[in-house]
């Protein structure tokens, strides 16, 4: 597994890994279409990596493709807040219960510690046992309410 830092030239990798094996509403924001991957989800798709840390003037966030054997399956990220960096992660389904998650959280760690964290945060749904399991096997500290989790990893 490897992180490669987000870039116009392995942008569309990464739509194209989202579009044969990720659900829309798992990899990006909500999209008033028909269900799918319409051409406007996959536009809105590519339009919101580029807003938010290609294009724009002051990146709200470092995007990472997540590769295995030199393909893209994935991606994550680092945001930068007051209290730490969130996290976010979403392999493929047909690369999911393979340890990746924990390998991009591991690499996640060490970037972050680099740019001079001491925490990393994360939130997800109660029902989201994988991310919860990684989270848990990171010593996250939690706190749980009936639609989120949110979760700190001191580094």
């Amino acid at each position: 597994m490897r992180l490669r830092a987000l870039s116009h030239r392995n942008l569309p990798a990464l739509l194209d890994a989202a579009v044969a094996d990720a659900d829309p509403l798992e990899v990006m924001p909500p999209v008033e279409a028909p269900p799918g991957w319409t051409d406007g989800r996959r536009t809105a798709f590519l339009d919101f990596h580029r807003s938010r840390s290609l294009d724009a003037t002051d990146p709200v966030e470092t995007t990472y493709a997540v590769q295995v054997d030199g393909r893209v399956v994935g991606a994550a990220r680092l945001e930068p807040k007051p209290e730490g960096v969130e996290i976010g992660l979403w392999p493929g389904r047909s690369h999911r219960g393979r340890g990746i998650g924990g390998e991009v959280l591991t690499s996640l760690a060490v970037i972050a510690r680099e740019r001079g964290y001491t925490q990393m945060l994360a939130s997800t749904t109660p029902e989201n046992t994988a991310a919860r399991r990684l989270l848990d096997q990171a010593g996250a500290r939690v706190e749980t309410d009936a639609v989120t989790i949110e979760a700190v990893v001191d580094l």
